[in-house]
């Protein structure tokens, strides 16, 4: 469970946009909020809202709905007596039949800027994606894709995007060293708890084994042009989840935001669809549903798996600039190049 205090540090992790129909959005504010009573404006383009008022949250509650027949993604401007204007947007993108997609914008940095909407995505596989599905992909106007899957991952899990965006193959492995690492775990038939270590172990393996990978994806950002950004591996959930973590970091996204943003793939992630597709992935009996347990930790999102990783990055470097500085290859210029980059 995340510190409540994310909410505390930025508000916009106070808020939750949602569409529980078709044409249909909702926004609830925590009562916490400095939201909780606000005006809402409605826009297509996060940078560009008119004068004109849609409604009002009201006990932290509002709703609307609208035609939307391009399925274009739709912003909302905030304001209250105490505070705004403040950009929000659903935080999963609705792409049928994608896994755990989502616009890390918003979020507040050091510097007082948000993480810009839009420009970075992350992701699990796309290979289910619907022809709808790849209409509202269209829509994102994505050009780079940052895979970090092994090439044989992706030719299970292969998907044909829209727009001919830029994929780029910076591959890790989804365990300590080998492909085969978590097959050859669960043919131990392991308890929960090493499994669960051997989470520990994979996300401080990211940090120790994969710096050309990682050095690679700030480069790729950096060299990117206007278009958005997707990252993304099988789950969306540790290889790119590490990769948004560091990004965030470096972008001056504060420690428990950061955990915040990790944490909403236990949200996201949809576990139950999952568990036939690992299953088969790593040759995991199901019998007596005991094949279930034993992969469970891997399709499960734990604040305690990016702690491993930060963890060893703190107790070796001091904090995460400094790991990117020293490893990965991020200068001072690089820095201040990313926030005129990647904030508004």
């Amino acid at each position: 469970m995340v510190s409540r205090r994310s909410y505390a540090v930025d508000q916009i992790c106070s808020i939750e946009v949602s569409s529980p129909a078709y044409g249909r959005h909702q926004i609830i504010c925590r009562p916490s909020s400095n939201f909780y009573e606000a005006t809402v404006r409605c826009s297509g383009d996060p940078k560009n809202f008119d004068d004109e008022i849609i409604g009002h949250i009201i006990n932290g509650k509002f709703s609307i709905a609208f035609d939307n027949p391009d399925n274009n993604r739709q912003y909302f401007c905030l304001e209250s007596a105490s505070s705004g204007p403040l950009v929000c947007a659903q935080r999963n993108v609705l792409l049928e039949g994608s896994v755990n997609f989502r616009d890390i914008g918003g979020y507040l940095t050091e510097s007082g800027n948000r993480i810009a909407w839009g420009k970075i995505y992350r992701s699990g596989h796309l290979s289910d994606l619907t022809a709808l599905g790849k209409i509202a992909y269209a829509n994102l106007d994505v050009g780079m894709v940052i895979d970090f899957r092994l090439l044989e991952e992706k030719a299970n899990e292969n998907a044909e995007l829209p727009g001919a965006p830029n994929v780029c193959q910076l591959g890790i492995m989804p365990g300590v060293g080998s492909a085969h690492y978590f097959h050859d775990l669960f043919a131990t038939k392991p308890r929960e708890i090493d499994v669960v270590e051997a989470m520990h172990e994979t996300m401080r393996y990211l940090v120790t084994d994969n710096i050309d990978a990682y050095g690679q994806l700030f480069q790729l950002l950096l060299h990117s042009d206007n278009a958005g950004v997707l990252l993304n591996c099988s789950a969306g959930k540790e290889r790119t989840g590490f990769g948004i973590a560091l990004v965030l970091e470096c972008l001056g996204v504060p420690r428990e935001v950061v955990l915040y943003d990790f944490m909403l793939s236990k949200k996201y992630f949809p576990v139950e669809d999952e568990i036939d597709r690992v299953l088969r992935k790593y040759g995991v009996s199901n019998e007596n549903g005991e094949g279930v347990n034993i992969i469970m930790p891997l399709l499960e999102t734990r604040e305690s798996y990016l702690n491993a990783a930060f963890d060893y990055i703190d107790k070796y470097y001091g904090c995460t600039k400094a790991f990117a500085k020293q490893c990965l290859g991020v200068g001072d210029v690089d820095f201040v190049r990313l926030v005129n980059k990647y904030t508004d």
